[in-house]
């Protein structure tokens, strides 16, 4: 509960992170600009090009699965920030999206003969669940997590406002 409160109370910490995922997706996706400049090049027409051929054979697994280093890194690796609950979760999750690309790694690891269209759109799915994930890391990187020490108190508190609570209700 704790982390799904403060998710909604760090403002600063959502757009430092939506930046980052921009940048890094921005720059994940520019080589296909390349070669998107490049196919356009090649036409006679050179005003004509869908942007979604780059990706008709399912190369954005490819993408999905280059950020699960990163993912994997900040949710059970990263050092300098302490690891907590919310941190797990997306980790673990992130590790069930990802076997069934390495599958698809597996059995063809250039995505060059992918040509199932639901399993190109799976694609997309993974890609922006991905994206999704490292977004709430980086965001969950920036928040504290509380101080056992306020724990202990907060809990003591409730304890004694039951036991008082308690103990009237028996004097009634």
């Amino acid at each position: 509960m704790y982390w799904f409160k403060k998710y909604f109370s760090q403002p600063y910490a959502h757009v430092r992170a939506l930046i980052e995922v921009a940048i890094v997706s921005l720059f994940s996706l520019l080589p296909y600009s390349v070669t998107a400049f490049v196919r356009v090049a090649r036409t006679t027409s050179g005003s004509e090009f869908n942007f979604g051929e780059l990706f008709a054979r399912g190369q954005i697994y490819l993408l999905a699965y280059a950020m699960f280093g990163t993912i994997f890194w900040l949710a059970f690796v990263r050092s300098d920030r302490p690891r907590h609950d919310a941190r797990i979760f997306l980790g673990v999750l992130a590790v069930i999206l990802v076997i069934p690309i390495i599958g698809f790694t597996g059995v063809d690891p250039t995505f060059s003969t992918v040509i199932n269209r639901d399993v190109i759109t799976w694609g997309y799915g993974f890609y922006f669940a991905f994206l999704a994930i490292y977004y709430l890391l980086i965001f969950y990187s920036d928040i504290v997590p509380p101080d056992p020490q306020d724990i202990f108190e907060r809990g003591t508190r409730d304890l004694d406002r039951d036991y008082d609570r308690f103990a009237h209700e028996q004097q009634d």
